[in-house]
Formats: structure tokens, sequence, C-alpha cells
């Protein structure tokens, strides 16, 4: 093997163009960090409180209704300004007990109907409070036979 095929050519220097590249990458480095964030802002951004999981699972049809509506989130949230609710088809709200969240496993929030709940479509409205003061909020729906 000839030396030229074994080694990459090299030139004389690094080229005007890659300097001023790398000048120009160093001189807006601080100005890109001012608008994209700090590394702990992005990692706080990633840990931000999210729903895991629900029962009943949303969009999902039901033979049975359930005794309790359950929601799974990634941290335990501040019950203080937290809230499930439970909306029939109409819109109306169902009476529940007041969210709640699982002994000994407060990621876990639940509410319970006061009384059995009948066929039909249901949407549970939640709102939660994150450990670090950001609420989240969302919905989804599931039906009974």
């Amino acid at each position: 093997m000839r030396s030229s095929e074994a080694e990459p050519r090299r030139s004389g220097g690094i080229g005007w163009i890659p300097m001023t590249a790398v000048i120009l990458a160093l001189a807006a480095g601080p100005a890109l960090v001012a608008f994209s964030g700090t590394p702990e802002a992005e990692a706080a951004d990633a840990l931000h409180l999210t729903l895991l999981g629900t029962f009943p699972a949303a969009d999902t049809v039901l033979t049975e209704a359930p005794d309790e509506v359950r929601l799974w989130f990634s941290e335990a949230p501040q019950m203080r300004g937290s809230s499930v609710r439970l909306a029939d088809a109409g819109g109306e709200l169902v009476p529940t007990t007041e969210a709640a969240p699982e002994d000994g496993d407060e990621t876990q929030v639940f509410i319970t109907p006061e009384a059995p709940l009948s066929a039909g479509t249901y949407t549970v409205h939640w709102r939660v409070i994150a450990q670090d003061g950001h609420a989240q909020n969302g919905e989804f729906d599931f039906q009974i036979e």
C-alpha cells in the first residue's frame, strides 16, 4: 500500500474557512447560550411532571363501571391546587371524592364516584401542580357499555 493511501492527505494548515468558523463559533457561543438556556434549565424542562398512565385507560370501552379513576404521574404532585374531575357526556360534573394520593405511592392520584357510573361516555379533566410549582393539565375519555 502506498503511503498516500494509508494516511489522509494533509494540508499545510487548517485553512482559512475552518479557522473562521471556529472563531465565529467561539464569539457567538455566549449569545447562543443566552437564547437556548443553560443545560440545567433544559434538564429541568425534561423533568417536569408528566402523566404516565390512567385507569381506565384513555379511549377504552369498559363492560363494567370502574370503582375509581386513577392517574399515575412521573412524580408526586402537590395536592393543594391539584384536581381530578369527572364529567358525563353532557359535560355535567359527576359527584366524586376529592382527588387524593395513594397511601405509600403519592405518584398515584385517584377519585371515587359517589354513586355507580351508568353506561355512557365520561371525560376525566385533571390539573396537577408539580413539586417545582408548574401546573400540568389534560383530559381523556372512556366509555361504559
